[in-house]
């Protein structure tokens, strides 16, 4: 379906249901969305408690880093002013330049107070489902993924390989497209199984 034919469904929708009912199935989907949106990064964070960065710097010379209100404002209070120099010029929200601005070699020099999208990486929201990036830690991530579901025998589990179409490609850090990263879809009930899995798995240790 494309833009104007979804436009043309919400007119007809709302319509339909009158004005009051329609922004109140907009409220109660925005909400799902940002509730959605909490607990994926509640598990990514949770998950990650589980493995060490291998340092390899790949989301901060490679990825987009997105700045969420409560990241401007740490950013802001250490920075100042300096900060909108930082800030992609090209992204209509708030974006780091890449390579982020605050790599010193393959050193974070806001460490402490980082990004939450630093913090989540390689667990990164791309619209429909939230997705792993295959960087070396990602793909580390999701190899033991893969052997925890077959240690405890969940057939039922569904993951869906995905590269990127040209529309959603992740830049590099030079801004272009033309090389595809690659991810894998993990919605966020599997998401909360594997942070089950895990911990059954420390127990063990």
């Amino acid at each position: 379906m494309n833009e104007e034919e979804l436009k043309k469904q919400t007119l007809q929708y709302r319509e339909l249901v009158g004005d009051d009912l329609f922004w109140f199935s907009v409220s109660q989907n925005v909400m799902t969305i940002e509730k959605d949106r909490l607990r994926f990064g509640q598990l990514a964070l949770e998950i990650l408690e589980h493995f060490e960065c291998d340092r390899c710097c790949k989301c901060c010379t490679e990825m987009p880093i997105h700045l969420n209100d409560e990241a401007l404002e740490r950013l802001a209070r250490l920075d100042g002013d300096a900060l909108f120099d930082k800030l992609d010029d090209n992204e209509v929200d708030n974006y780091l330049k890449s390579p982020c601005p605050y790599l010193n070699g393959d050193t974070c020099t806001i460490y402490e107070i980082k990004p939450t999208a630093c913090r989540m990486f390689p667990f990164v929201v791309i619209r429909p489902e939230p997705t792993l990036q295959l960087c070396p830690m990602g793909k580390r991530i999701f190899a033991t993924f893969k052997d925890l579901v077959r240690k405890y025998g969940k057939k039922d589990l569904k993951v869906e390989w995905e590269e990127e179409g040209a529309a959603i490609r992740l830049p590099d850090h030079t801004g272009e497209t033309g090389k595809k990263a690659v991810y894998v879809a993990l919605p966020i009930p599997v998401l909360e199984k594997f942070l089950k899995y895990l911990r059954l798995e420390a127990r063990q240790v």
